[in-house]
Parts: structure tokens; sequence; C-alpha cells
């Protein structure tokens, strides 16, 4: 993650790369650039706390339980650990709203293909289970998406992008971020959860 400043604003913005999460309630920016990988900006509305995570799950969830699914418990994982961050901060979970980007199919991998298909079913199973409201999805497509998400407000701005170039540093960073998570997978450790 990078910190610099908003030009036009002057407010402080946190750059966050594939597989960082962040949260913060202080008067900021937090903003990424995704494409086949999710991004999750949640918001406590009383304490006015929101968090960011930029993650991918390393394949596709079975059709079983979702707390016996392997690739489910890493996904359930990142998000308790970015639930965690808000309540750490002082912030209830039973406050939270949602707001989903990305899981683009850029890659034309009928693979990876099936992980970004199945990234998108888990995040509707998990905020399903969790009763936490999805207040804005945009998922899919094939067009990378920038994002703005103002942790005190809530509020997100996304910007397509129309210029989809391989070469790019964010996505070189992305698929570097995919092909490792997907070669770890099964090594995320225990899930916690938390109440």
């Amino acid at each position: 993650m990078l910190k610099s400043k908003d030009k036009s604003s002057g407010k402080d913005m946190y750059v966050l790369s594939p597989g960082d999460f962040y949260a913060d309630e202080c008067d900021c920016i937090l903003a990424t650039v995704t494409g086949s990988c999710v991004v999750v900006c949640l918001h406590e509305w009383k304490r006015n706390i929101g968090a960011m995570g930029h993650f991918i799950l390393p394949g596709s969830p079975g059709t079983h339980e979702i707390y016996k699914d392997e690739i489910a418990a890493h996904g359930i994982n990142s998000m308790e650990h970015l639930v965690a961050m808000i309540v750490k901060l002082g912030g209830d979970r039973k406050n939270l709203r949602a707001k989903l980007f990305g899981a683009a199919y850029l890659s034309g991998n009928n693979r990876l293909d099936s992980v970004i298909k199945g990234n998108i079913t888990f995040l509707h199973d998990y905020f399903t289970m969790e009763h936490i409201p999805i207040e804005k999805e945009d998922l899919g497509g094939d067009r990378r998406r920038k994002l703005f998400f103002y942790p005190k407000t809530g509020k997100v701005y996304r910007r397509l992008l129309s210029k989809n170039e391989d070469t790019s540093e964010f996505v070189i960073m992305e698929k570097e971020y995919i092909d490792r998570t997907i070669s770890e997978k099964g090594s995320f450790g225990k899930i916690v959860m938390f109440q």
C-alpha cells in the first residue's frame, strides 16, 4: 500500500495493491484498480468507519456448506480480517453496509473464469449469511475499474477503464498476486469468526 496526497482535495490517499486490506475512520481516500480480483468496501454507518479489501479466492467454492469448504474458508478468513479491522476501530458489525466491485473476465483463461465466477458466488453467500446488506454491486464484465472509497462517508466513485493494457503496473501486480494466491491454495491457516 502506498500513501500519498490527493491533489484536488488535499486528503491523504492510500492506494491498495492486490492483497491489501485497510480500514480508517479519518477523512481520507482509499483507492485501487481492480481487474479479475474483487474489491469489498465496508462502511460502518453509525461510527463512520470504512474498510477496503482487494483480494481473490484461490478457486471456486464447492456446493457443500460454506464453513466446510476450503476455498470459501479462505474468503471467510479475508472477510473476517476486514470486519475485524473496523471492529478494532470501535465499529459494530451489525452496522455494516457493503459495496462490491471487480471480478472482471479479462483473461480468456477458462480456469481463471471459473475462479472469478466462484468469487462472485462466495461474496453473495457470505453477505447473505452474515446479514450485511449489499448497497452497491458492480461485478463481472470485461473492464478494469478504478475505485476511490471515502471511508468516513461510505461513498465510492468508480471509473471503468477503457484501456486494458496488459503492461500497466496494476495489471502486472494483480496477475502476480493471483498466480501466487492460486499456487498457495490451502496455506491460509485457521478461520477465526468474530461476533
